[in-house]
């Protein structure tokens, strides 16, 4: 009798759970064919603003690129020629894999650098009419123009190819692209109502499974993905059935009912973690793209310091040949020896052009390299605006890391151009920067008065800055903090000495 009873205990409960899965798995049927037909429009809502957002960086990583040069020094002080549009240009190109075309206008000068293989510069106005392509202009108050094409086939490739089915057309309805089939044009495909519609309406439903977003000049298409839907659908008939059959096996109700909510919590809160994180992952992505930018306008100042005396001497190698004409002086010897001195002008320009570009190149892998190394390294590429400063460097240790060595480098250099950057801007009479390197200390210390105590603990976050809006952006010492923390296991803080600040790169005794 009492063996019967379990029984029957067991096989009511079994049975209740068996009841309970029944009710749960209707009830998420009912719900799953309500929810896919709200699913698509959200889904293709959500898809449309990120894209929007990653086109419209695509023409804000343009124009920063082209207002970086027409702020750059060179441009504003010096009548630009060929050589100089050529090292700039071809910087450009390199620093971004989606610019093809650079095209430099004014009265006096047409100039281009194109990217395939390989990057070809030439006098005149080429511009590739590759309907695949952004162009950004930007016009300076002299009516000189500058002219970037970016190519947006990469962009293309990202957009989502499994839950929707895409166009992407031109005003005409021309098929620019396309993921699931291979048409010339939207009348093609569909009626001319239709096709019109495509082309006319913007941000808009046009049918229930239908969606026409603008994307600048052109015009992106949603559509649902039948195929996708129904494997959903047989994916949930699976799992349903997959759960059911667990169950029965089991005969656990109070397993399965203490044990589900559980699962729930920890996945909701699982999904919460990884939006948080994909989140923080999304901010760090902006933040490097836009320090690159940064540290690009940076580059091209350097640059400009570096070439001030160069392109002096240079300036008046062509004034004394002028005056050798005129006096009738000019002859072989005089004629080798001007070549020689504006030879050599004009490689300590291009070997300034190879270190910057080197020193900028981002690492594909981590390497062995020498602090000492980058530190020199990093001096040499500002040696342009360390004129009035004197550098005294305290090397008592050399220590070797493992790691990115171009994101070491960029710490180095960051913390040196803040330092600076603030001599210059208290105007301190005997500047002085100090680099001390012990066992698993590296020290950065000037000599301007130090950092306000109000402000030493924002220093790091980001965005946060003391200068003009036009002269700083707040995000390198941040992004520094980042590299020196997660790159290297480090620690990187700031603190005020008798004399000014001192940043500290503290590395782990066992590197």
């Amino acid at each position: 009798m009492k063996n019967n009873y379990r029984l029957e205990i067991t096989f009511a409960f079994a049975l209740f759970a068996f009841v309970i899965i029944l009710i749960i798995l209707a009830i998420g049927m009912v719900y799953f064919t309500k929810f896919s037909q709200n699913e698509f429009k959200s889904n293709v809502l959500l898809s449309a603003k990120n894209i929007e957002y990653n086109f419209h960086q695509k023409e804000l990583s343009s124009r920063n690129a082209l207002e970086a040069v027409t702020n750059g020094t060179i441009l504003k002080n010096f009548t630009p020629n060929s050589s100089i549009l050529s090292i700039i240009f071809k910087t450009l190109l390199i620093s971004n894999d989606d610019f093809k075309s650079i095209v430099y206008e004014s009265k006096k000068l047409n100039f281009f650098c194109k990217k395939d293989k390989k990057i070809y510069c030439n006098y005149g106005k080429f511009i590739k009419k590759n309907k695949l392509s952004l162009f950004t202009k930007i016009t300076t108050k002299n009516t000189n123009s500058l002219i970037i094409q970016t190519s947006l086939e990469g962009f293309l490739k990202s957009l989502p190819n499994d839950k929707f089915r895409i166009l992407f057309i031109d005003k005409n309805g021309k098929i620019l692209y396309s993921n699931f089939i291979k048409s010339k044009t939207v009348f093609d495909m569909f009626s001319s109502d239709l096709a019109t519609k495509m082309i006319n309406e913007n941000k808009k439903f046009i049918t229930n499974d239908i969606y026409v977003d603008k994307l600048g000049k052109y015009k992106l298409i949603f559509m649902q993905n039948k195929k996708f839907l129904h494997k959903q659908k047989l994916i949930a008939r699976d799992l349903a059935i997959t759960m059911f059959l667990v169950a029965l096996l089991l005969s656990i109700p109070f397993g399965f009912f203490f044990s589900k909510p559980l699962y729930e919590f920890y996945k909701l809160l699982d999904e919460r973690v990884n939006e948080e994180i994909e989140k923080n992952r999304e901010k760090e992505q902006m933040l490097m793209h836009q320090s690159k930018l940064a540290s690009l306008g940076e580059m091209l100042g350097n640059i400009a310091h570096q070439w001030r005396h160069p392109i002096t001497r240079i300036s008046l190698l062509v004034q004394n040949l002028n005056r050798a004409y005129e006096f009738q002086k000019l002859d072989d010897k005089y004629m080798q020896k001007f070549y020689e001195k504006v030879n050599e002008q004009i490689n300590y320009m291009s070997n300034t052009i190879d270190d910057f570009t080197g020193f900028f190149k981002k690492d594909k892998k981590k390497q062995n390299f020498y602090v000492k190394d980058v530190i020199n390294d990093a001096l040499k590429l500002i040696e342009g605006r360390l004129k009035n400063i004197k550098i005294v460097k305290k090397y008592n240790f050399d220590m070797e890391l493992y790691g990115y060595k171009t994101e070491f480098s960029q710490v180095i250099l960051n913390i040196l151009n803040n330092a600076i950057d603030v001599l210059n801007e208290r105007n301190i009479l005997d500047k002085e920067i100090i680099i001390s390197l012990d066992e698993n200390i590296i020290s950065i210390e000037d000599n301007a008065g130090g950092i306000d105590e109000k402000i030493k603990d924002k220093i790091f976050e980001p965005y946060f800055t003391t200068k003009f809006q036009s002269q700083g952006t707040g995000i390198g010492l941040y992004m520094s903090k980042i590299i020196i923390t997660k790159h290297f296991d480090a620690k990187l803080l700031v603190e005020n000495s008798k004399i000014g600040a001192v940043f500290k790169i503290i590395l782990p005794k066992s590197t």
